[in-house]
């Protein structure tokens, strides 16, 4: 989803130092930024420290639908849904439609059924095979139909649900749930909300069973004048037409979790076959950005050819974008993709990568349960470097996830785990779930294995579900080997290494140089990590690389080279998430990486602004800091950041407003780091 979005190293900032990049000490790291962020534009920040949290955690809490998390089995199971709408009416911001659900009684003398259906939402009849009518009741957001002649246990039951009303979604600035938008004129739906609980949001426009594991087929009958084009999931069976309407019929023949149904109604048009030639695939796009489309797409079909290359085969017939005015969203096959980013570049081609390797991970294998949100995510952010190094090779492969994967999980501060995280769309579950796959990938050094190990965990859960444990156990099953040593660190404990080393050599005669190192976690998190790590030494001939598995709080490591050593360098090639930092002990610590190792505060960019400004600091260790923003005469006007913090690089934003959310005025204001290293200060200059 979304979703979620320049130096060549992960954790060596080395430009910063004078000493040689090759051989200097790690200092502060920053990210690129990535095309998610740019979804903020001038929107207030809630959480400085990030854009995206505006999207995934709103302040105002009546926004939120809340539910319970109840899992699979239960007492019946969905077998289709068909959805007809015969009414998608933007300016009464309304609908009127039917559902048909066909399920299976999984228990014997079943009294009731409930649905999941908002409250928003007016139920006007529930039918037995299309003529009985059942009694039930709409409490909540909670459809209950009772049976007369009671199914038992492999019935199949048919019931026809008609409803209207206004449906749900989360409001302004959100994300989820079924929208009705004027300019452009679109009706659409988006499957999950970000703040909702649980997130699933088919309740919000149709009755049934919402949750990720109940998975079943799916048509949709979709009414429209006749200069509009409806959109469903799967195949476009047929399209009716009356003196007044067009009905568009879609038939979906592969399981699919009720959030990633979709709908979506507009003036659409459809991109010339001259630029998407892959006859699997289509791209609906709004006329406003007709100019746009042929280069925002021109790379569509190599996308499918990267992801079937590295994953196996399209797991459905056809695959379409539809530009929404929300976006993006997986919608199964028929991915919902936010019309103001078809500008006429290809600036977000990462995340056209990301919805499409979804269709594999997300999508034809759904996470069982919410808490397993990475193995959707995560493995859809690992698609867009996937798809980077498809495009343009291995050096462009691991720049981007150095700089826009690994970078951002460093940069971020947040240290929850990558399994259950407590939010669910920040970037625990998208760039640290891929860093896992980045780093399992160094770790197996086997590209036909690593791609192996994502194909069979496909192949074993396609068009089914598939939580964490059951990664695992298919990981250990193509490597060869229970891989939980270095998974759960990662998806259970807290935070990425900060590795504090020093190095020396000794001549032992021979031609031989004895380097050792001796290298410590000094993260503060709790969690010690168990990882192989990449060692290269820089000789006078050359240079010389090893391998360590690094577990220990602390431990010394030695090798042995050939010649006269220069130099040392930590998990060169990026294979590690993870932050460095050069121990005073080592023999090539000077004052160059003194200080780009002290605390520091850098100038804020842009310097003067307008909207907001992005702010750079560097803690070197672990404990309580303060960032806090004042005005000329001293008084505070806002606090960015207050409490404990990891060492490391990080970087928050500003909105130039105040704790209240009140806009400052233009003027020159100062901010202050506070940590036990000591304080630091710079200016800022706001604009009108």
């Amino acid at each position: 989803m979304f979703c979620r979005f320049p130096v060549a190293t992960t954790v060596i900032l080395a430009a910063w130092l004078a000493s040689s990049p090759a051989f200097g000490a790690p200092g502060a790291v920053w990210s690129e930024h990535h095309p998610r962020d740019k979804f903020v534009g001038d929107e207030a920040l809630r959480d400085v420290r990030d854009p995206l949290a505006n999207h995934r955690a709103r302040a105002d809490r009546s926004n939120v639908l809340r539910g319970n998390f109840e899992n699979c089995p239960h007492d019946y199971d969905v077998l289709h849904y068909d959805l007809s709408f015969y009414e998608l009416n933007e300016l009464a911001g309304a609908l009127d439609a039917v559902v048909v659900i066909d399920f299976e009684s999984r228990v014997d003398n079943l009294a009731s059924i409930d649905l999941d259906l908002t409250s928003q939402l007016t139920v006007s009849s529930v039918l037995l095979d299309s003529t009985t009518p059942l009694a039930f009741s709409h409490v909540g957001d909670v459809l209950n139909v009772q049976f007369v002649a009671l199914p038992d246990s492999g019935d199949v039951v048919s019931i026809d649900v008609a409803y209207s009303g206004p449906p749900w979604n989360e409001g302004g600035g959100g994300f989820g749930g079924f929208w009705f938008q004027l300019v452009p004129k679109n009706a659409f739906s988006m499957g999950v909300g970000l703040n909702a609980d649980p997130p699933s949001m088919g309740r919000a426009w149709f009755p049934g069973w919402d949750w990720p594991c109940d998975k079943a087929t799916v048509s949709l009958h979709i009414e429209t004048n006749f200069n509009r084009v409806g959109v469903g999931n799967g195949t476009l069976v047929g399209k009716d037409s009356t003196a007044t309407h067009h009905t568009w019929h879609w038939q979906h023949d592969y399981q699919i979790s009720t959030y990633l149904i979709a709908v979506s109604v507009a003036k659409y048009q459809v991109l010339s076959d001259s630029i998407v030639t892959d006859p699997r695939i289509d791209v609906y796009h709004h006329p406003q950005v007709a100019a746009e489309a042929p280069v925002s797409f021109q790379y569509t079909d190599l996308m499918m050819e990267a992801f079937e290359t590295r994953l196996g085969p399209y797991p459905f017939q056809e695959f379409r974008f539809m530009t929404t005015t929300k976006g993006d969203m997986e919608h199964q096959t028929s991915v919902s993709h936010l019309y103001t980013l078809v500008n006429g570049t290809n600036s977000f081609d990462d995340i056209l990568a990301h919805e499409m390797a979804h269709m594999w991970f997300g999508d034809c294998v759904t996470y069982g349960d919410w808490r397993d949100v990475w193995l959707s995510e995560g493995f859809a952010t690992y698609g867009e470097a996937a798809f980077r190094e498809y495009q343009s090779g291995t050096a462009e492969y691991h720049w981007y996830m150095s700089n826009l994967v690994m970078n951002r999980v460093i940069n971020s501060g947040v240290t929850d785990g990558v399994y259950d995280p407590s939010f669910k769309w920040g970037v625990e579950a998208y760039e640290k779930g891929a860093s896992v796959l980045h780093m399992l990938r160094g770790i197996l050094d086997d590209d036909v294995l690593f791609w192996q190990v994502l194909q069979d965990y496909h192949g074993n859960h396609a068009y089914g579900n598939a939580v964490t444990t059951d990664f695992l156990a298919d990981v250990a099953a193509t490597v060869g080997q229970d891989m939980s040593w270095f998974f759960d660190p990662w998806l259970y404990g807290t935070g990425h290494p900060v590795y504090e080393y020093g190095w020396s050599w000794d001549d032992v005669g021979g031609g031989q140089y004895q380097v050792d190192v001796t290298i410590r976690q000094v993260q503060g998190t709790g969690t010690l990590f168990d990882v192989p790590l990449d060692f290269r030494v820089h000789t006078v001939a050359g240079d010389e690389d090893f391998s360590e598995r690094i577990d220990l709080a602390e431990e010394t490591v030695s090798f042995v080279v050939s010649d006269v050593p220069t130099g040392l360098t930590v998990d060169p090639d990026d294979w590690v998430l993870d932050e460095q930092q050069l121990a005073p002990t080592s023999v090539d610590f000077g004052p160059d990486i003194a200080a780009a190792q002290a605390l520091s505060l850098k100038v804020p960019r842009p310097n003067p602004f307008r909207i907001r400004t992005e702010i750079r600091y560097y803690v070197p260790t672990t404990g309580p800091i303060a960032l806090v923003i004042h005005d000329v005469a001293g008084r505070k006007v806002r606090s960015l950041v207050d409490g404990p913090e990891s060492a490391g690089s990080r970087k928050v934003w500003w909105d130039r407003r105040t704790e209240d959310g009140t806009k400052v005025a233009a003027g020159v204001y100062y901010l202050r780091l506070e940590a036990a290293e000591g304080t630091r200060t710079e200016k800022v200059v706001v604009l009108d």
